[in-house]
């Protein structure tokens, strides 16, 4: 039996479970799934249908109602119920699987689960949703393609870390595709901290423009005694545990800002929690906007110098966020189906963890950075070629917050991008 038949069953079994038990029992499917098998690509594939089936369960339900003359969903055999809702799934969410084979597939899973005429039902509600909505592909998908579709896409120079006003950039998704496509580069990765709302948005903007936009998110993970910063590229932004962890990434965001505040009243450094969230927006609010405000109210006279003095790593009024380990952070990349990548190490200055990263799964190291020197790449180069890591670059974009480093002042060229891209765990 091929591996992705396996995974399917497996999800099939998972979904029906949650259908009957409820979301509350998502932590025992997981371990359900893993238990039931021993390859990674199996288990990471049932992982991606089950996920997928249920972030999106609400439209899939709604495709599955509006083609079923005679059949109201809730009538439904639970078995058939689950297997359309996965074949469902296939057909409009996944580019990677061809439609025959989706439908293919839920009539071999009808025939070996359900009742004698299930595979006939089966078959007809499938052909009809991907007939009656057109390609079979819905529109703002941010899914991106498997590693088995990278030789399709061709990469020019690349920009593989840039951030917008969903986090601490000045510059809103739809003004970053903008200007990244003024400026002539071949794609970029929209690497917002601990969101992905940004990208989403600009995918959606970026549709049909000459410009490859990169599921993309920079994790801040703890490392004791600091942050260690790790980018997550080619996620799954519809991952349901991905979007857990950024939910609670968000709260946590919000207490570390009081509590940051409250060590700068200390040092006589007067400004208020609510200034900040409200700079913040609806962008994941940090460091960067404490550093603004700070600045704003004249206690420093850059934003560089707010970290330096006041909030930067070891600084007195630092507060170490601690949603993730490092580890968490690396695994829930994976997990997500993305690579995990160091964030510029030259600015971390904690060289001596990257074996243990790598020994956590660690799979990329970003070693073209604005303010990394000639001698500090070449050291990175030489630590990615000793421990196989995919090598990135990127200006850490943030628009009017961090000068003179605008889109494209640091690029890596396509085929960095493509070897990057290989290097994601099978979904």
């Amino acid at each position: 039996m091929r591996n992705r038949t396996i995974a399917r069953e497996l999800a099939l079994q998972a979904l029906y479970q949650l259908d009957q038990r409820g979301d509350e029992i998502i932590d025992e499917i997981d371990n359900f799934c893993k238990r039931s098998t021993e390859k990674h690509d199996v288990y990471q594939f049932a992982k991606a249908l089950t996920n997928g089936c249920r972030s999106h369960l609400k439209e899939i339900d709604e495709k599955i109602s509006s083609v079923t003359e005679h059949w109201e969903l809730r009538r439904m055999a639970i078995i058939d119920k689950n297997i359309l809702r996965l074949g469902v799934y296939e057909l409009l969410y996944r580019n990677d699987i061809p439609p025959k084979v989706s439908i293919n597939e839920a009539i071999e899973l009808a025939k070996k689960f359900s009742t004698k005429n299930s595979g006939t039902f089966v078959n007809g509600i499938l052909d009809k949703i991907y007939t009656q909505f057109g390609d079979g592909k819905l529109k703002g998908d941010t899914r991106p393609l498997a590693p088995q579709d990278v030789a399709e896409i061709t990469y020019g120079d690349a920009d593989l870390h840039i951030h917008t006003t969903y986090s601490d950039g000045t510059m809103t998704p739809e003004e970053v595709v903008d200007d990244a496509i003024r400026r002539g580069i071949s794609a970029i990765a929209i690497t917002d901290h601990d969101t992905i709302d940004g990208l989403v948005i600009a995918c959606r903007y970026g549709e049909g423009k000459k410009l490859h936009i990169i599921p993309g998110i920079e994790f801040s993970s703890y490392l004791n005694p600091s942050e260690v910063h790790i980018l997550g590229y080619f996620i799954d932004v519809n991952n349901v545990f991905l979007r857990k962890i950024i939910q609670q990434s968000r709260d946590d965001r919000v207490n570390r800002i009081h509590a940051i505040v409250e060590k700068l009243h200390k040092l006589h450094v007067d400004i208020d929690p609510q200034e900040i969230l409200t700079l913040a927006g609806r962008g994941s609010p940090g460091r960067m906007h404490v550093a603004e405000m700070i600045w704003q109210h004249g206690y420093c006279s850059t934003i560089l110098e707010s970290f330096s003095k006041y909030i930067g790593d070891n600084k007195p009024a630092y507060v170490p966020k601690k949603t993730l380990t490092s580890q968490q952070a690396i695994e829930l990349i994976r997990d997500a189906g993305g690579v995990s990548v160091l964030a510029h190490p030259g600015l971390t200055q904690r060289d001596n963890v990257i074996e243990d990263l790598v020994k956590c799964g660690l799979q990329g190291i970003e070693v073209y950075y604005p303010s990394h020197t000639p001698q500090a790449v070449k050291r990175y180069l030489k630590i990615a070629k000793k421990y196989n890591l995919a090598i990135t670059g990127g200006s850490d974009f943030h628009g009017e917050r961090r000068v003179n480093c605008p889109i494209a002042k640091v690029t890596v060229p396509g085929d960095l991008v493509r070897k990057l891209r290989q290097r994601c765990p099978a979904r």
